[in-house]
C-alpha cells in the first residue's frame, strides 16, 4: 500500500466519522437513550462558563483540565458539533503517528498499516470520539510522548508527558517506564537523559498548576485532582471490587481495604516496568500497564478500555498469537462483557434485584482480562 492510499484511508475514515457526528443529532432527538456522552455536555456548559469569563467548575461535575472547557470555546461560538468533529481528526492524527512510531521501531510496511487500520476503523474508537468523549486527545498527548521520545528527544518527552497527565490523570503509571527505559545498567543513579526527563516534566506540571490555581483556587485541586484520588464509586461498575466498594459505602474510609485494593495494581506496574525497560519494548510496557491499571481499578467503564485500545495498535506486530487464539480470546472478552451488560440491564431497566450476578460477572470478566494479559505476555515477540 503506498502513501497516497494510506491518506485516502485517513480521508475516508475521517468523513465517515463526521457522518457520524451528524446522526448523532438525529439519534438525540429521536431515541430515548442518546447517543453524545454525557460528558460532551457537561464540556460544553464548562465552555459557556470561560466565554462567559467565569470559572469552568461553576459547572457540577465537571472534573476536567480547564484546558479542554478552553479548547471546546468554540461549540458556543462556531458550533455545538465542534468538540465532535475536532476529536474525530485527532483520531487521525493519532492514526498518522501510530503509523511514524511503528516506521521508528522498524516496523514492516504492511504491519504498519494493519496495526494503524486497528485504530483507524476499530468501531469502539469511532464511537468513542463521535459521542463526544475527550480520551482521544490524551491518547493524542500519550502518542506525541512516544514518539519524541524514540527520536531522543527527552525534554520535549517531559514537556508532552506533563501534557497527558495534566489533561487526563492515569498517563502518570507510564513515567515509571519512561525513566527505567533510559536507565544504565547496573546502576540506580540518575543519568542525563533521565533528569531532563524528569526535571521537565516536574516543571511543566508544577507550571500548570500553579496557573490554575492562581485563576480558579481550591476548586481547582479539588475537581480535578484530588477527587480522583479519593474518589469511591458504590455503582455498579465492571470492576472486580465494585460490590465489596458498594457493601461498604455507609463504612468510614479503611486503611487495610485501600491497600488491599491498590497494592496488587502497584506490584505489577512496577514489575512491568522493570521488565520491559528498553526502548523498543517501551509500546509493550505501556499497554500492559494501561491494561493492569483498567483491570484493577476500583472503578471500571467502558470508556476505560480505551486506555489500553489507544495503545494496542503499537503492540499488535509482536503478538506471536495464532489467529485462532486471538479470535477465541476475543470472543471471551465480548461474551464476558455482555454477560455483565446483561445483568446490568436487568437491573436498570427491568428492576431486579441483580447485584450479585453482576459481581459474579465482574469475577468473569477480571479472570478473562487476566487469561488475555498472560497470553499477549507468554507470546510476545521480543
Amino acid at each position: 500500500m503506498d502513501k497516497v492510499s494510506f491518506n485516502v484511508h485517513c480521508i475516508l475514515a475521517f468523513l465517515f466519522r463526521v457522518i457520524l457526528v451528524f446522526y448523532s443529532n438525529f439519534h438525540d432527538k429521536t431515541y430515548n437513550v442518546p447517543y453524545t456522552d454525557v460528558d460532551y455536555k457537561v464540556f460544553t456548559d464548562a465552555a459557556r462558563h470561560i466565554v462567559e469569563g467565569s470559572s469552568p467548575f461553576e459547572r457540577d461535575t465537571y472534573r476536567y483540565t480547564p484546558l479542554l472547557a478552553l479548547l471546546l470555546t468554540p461549540n458556543i461560538f462556531i458550533n455545538e458539533n465542534f468538540g465532535k468533529i475536532l476529536f474525530s481528526f485527532v483520531d487521525i492524527l493519532v492514526t498518522v503517528l501510530i503509523k511514524r512510531i511503528l516506521i521508528l521501531q522498524g516496523c514492516s510496511e504492511k504491519l504498519q498499516h494493519i496495526c494503524a487500520f486497528t485504530w483507524l476503523y476499530n468501531p469502539f474508537i469511532l464511537v468513542i470520539s463521535t459521542r463526544g468523549n475527550a480520551d482521544t486527545v490524551a491518547a493524542l498527548f500519550v502518542m506525541l510522548t512516544l514518539y519524541s521520545f524514540l527520536q531522543d528527544k527527552f525534554i520535549l518527552t517531559g514537556l508532552l508527558h506533563a501534557l497527558s497527565v495534566h489533561f487526563r490523570l492515569y498517563p502518570i503509571v507510564f513515567s515509571i517506564s519512561l525513566y527505567f527505559s533510559l536507565r544504565d545498567k547496573n546502576t540506580f543513579v540518575p543519568n542525563r537523559n533521565q533528569l531532563k526527563l524528569v526535571l521537565s516534566c516536574v516543571s511543566l506540571i508544577t507550571f500548570l498548576t500553579v496557573i490554575n490555581y492562581y485563576l480558579y483556587g481550591y476548586k481547582y485541586l479539588y475537581e480535578s485532582l484530588i477527587y480522583h484520588v479519593i474518589r469511591k464509586d458504590t455503582k455498579h461498575n465492571f470492576s472486580v471490587y465494585f460490590y465489596m466498594l458498594y457493601l461498604s459505602a455507609n463504612h468510614a474510609p479503611n486503611v487495610i481495604q485501600k491497600i488491599f485494593t491498590f497494592f496488587p495494581q502497584l506490584m505489577l506496574l512496577l514489575l512491568l516496568s522493570y521488565k520491559y525497560s528498553s526502548k523498543s519494548l517501551l509500546p509493550f510496557a505501556m499497554f500492559t500497564q494501561a491494561m493492569v491499571m483498567v483491570t484493577y481499578n476500583p472503578v471500571l467503564t467502558s470508556q476505560y478500555f480505551f486506555w489500553y485500545l489507544s495503545l494496542l495498535p503499537l503492540c499488535v506486530w509482536r503478538f506471536g498469537l495464532s489467529v485462532r487464539r486471538s479470535l477465541c480470546l476475543c470472543f471471551m472478552w465480548v461474551f464476558s462483557q455482555s454477560l455483565w451488560l446483561l445483568t446490568a440491564y436487568l437491573l436498570e431497566f427491568q428492576g431486579s434485584n441483580t447485584f450479585t450476578y453482576i459481581w459474579i460477572s465482574s469475577l468473569v470478566f477480571f479472570v478473562v482480562n487476566i487469561k488475555i494479559l498472560n497470553d499477549i505476555i507468554v507470546y510476545c515477540k521480543y
